[in-house]
């Protein structure tokens, strides 16, 4: 082993070349990290809100989840707000369901029921559940969500709503999936999947470029929905009901994201670790008929953190021997590591989720391969994306 700092320009060419881009990696997010927290503790502390909250109608895809129901529907019927009402939209053949909400109905005059046909096909019932109950709707802001959501406190509704003031046609709320239910194998790395995932479409709308929300936690004027024939850009599609249609409708001006805690949600799955695959896919194959610009910022920053790696481990295998070289590419390895670590540990409080440390650096690593992983496997399944195929 020698501490000689004679070395040959390709390896002070690796070792610059991999600094950069490692600074340029840790800077991109942290950057994003930074437009996160500003967005929490400052500007939602600063913009004007309504100042009467607009009468607001609920859609609840409820398909035949009884005993989900039967634990959501209290805390939206019990929010505190003024003027709401509530629409359950069930499946059709589910009789337990019709039971239970008979029963609430006596209860909430505002609690309204109506079902989908249960042998509707070539139409995603997703999209036939959130048709009908836009339908039904009678004001003219709506809020989409699902029967297997939990709203933590009763100011969901007030916090989400807070931001119809004039202009605003679309409020982008965030729901995650119950993360101490999930108990499989690989459950650390979708935490940060889900987390990275999130950071992606909320930061890109944050700055003005909003290109997607979720349907269970989403907010719109009702106008805005059938002045632009609705889904009918996706029609042919399965999913896209929260961003193929909504998509091209959204600006910066338009659209708020709110993400204070009262407004987040939280999704209850039974097998989180298939849900999540199934929807990953989802993902990937609606991500095709959004906005690409913010794909490409990404996919560039993934082969930056590759490229460094690449240029480090090409600069020590030239010079195994030189402590010098094996010193400096740890440090910029360790430097690298801090700095995501600490982005995602920000970004996991802001979005409710566990914070990650040690597994980060590996998670970094890996996930553009389990992207691709799951975008090969999702073309091998296209036809169950149309529902033309169903």
């Amino acid at each position: 082993m020698n501490f000689s700092i004679d070395l040959t320009p390709l390896t002070w060419g690796l070792l610059a070349g991999a600094a950069v881009l490692s600074v340029v990696y840790v800077w991109w997010q942290w950057h994003r990290s930074r437009v996160l927290t500003r967005h929490v503790r400052e500007e939602e502390l600063q913009r004007p809100y309504a100042e009467e909250l607009p009468p607001v109608s609920v859609i609840v895809d409820a398909g035949n989840e009884t005993d989900q129901l039967m634990d959501f529907l209290p805390l939206v019927l019990h929010q505190d707000y003024p003027t709401m009402e509530v629409i359950v939209v069930a499946d059709g053949s589910a009789e337990s369901t019709r039971d239970l909400l008979s029963e609430l109905k006596a209860s909430f005059a505002n609690l309204h029921i109506t079902f989908t046909p249960h042998d509707m096909r070539s139409l995603s019932r997703k999209k036939l559940a959130l048709m009908i109950g836009l339908k039904a709707a009678h004001y003219d802001v709506v809020l989409t969500t699902s029967a297997n959501c939990r709203a933590a406190s009763d100011q969901w509704l007030r916090t989400m709503m807070r931001n119809f003031v004039d202009g605003v046609d679309v409020v982008l709320g965030y729901s995650h999936y119950r993360y101490k239910r999930d108990r499989q194998w690989w459950h650390r790395y979708r935490v940060y999947d889900t987390v990275c995932t999130a950071v992606q479409w909320l930061t890109t709308a944050i700055q003005g470029h909003p290109y997607r929300g979720t349907s269970d936690n989403l907010a719109y004027r009702k106008h805005l929905f059938f002045d632009h024939h609705g889904f009918a850009r996706c029609m042919e599609l399965q999913w896209g009901e929260d961003d193929v249609w909504l998509s091209p409708l959204m600006t910066a001006d338009n659209t708020r994201v709110e993400l204070a805690p009262e407004s987040q949600l939280s999704t209850y799955y039974d097998n989180m670790a298939r849900t999540h695959s199934l929807l990953k896919m989802r993902r990937d194959f609606t991500s095709r008929f959004v906005r690409q610009s913010q794909f490409v910022v990404a996919s560039c920053m993934s082969l930056a953190y590759y490229l460094r790696l690449a240029a480090l481990i090409a600069a020590v295998a030239l010079n195994p021997t030189n402590a010098v070289v094996l010193i400096a590419a740890a440090l910029i390895l360790i430097g690298t590591w801090i700095g995501t670590i600490g982005s995602m540990r920000r970004n996991c409080t802001l979005l409710q989720a566990p914070r990650l440390l040690f597994t980060v650096p590996f998670f970094t690593v890996w996930r553009p391969v389990v992207n691709l992983v799951y975008r090969l496997g999702e073309r091998a399944r296209t036809k169950s994306n149309y529902t033309t195929y169903a």
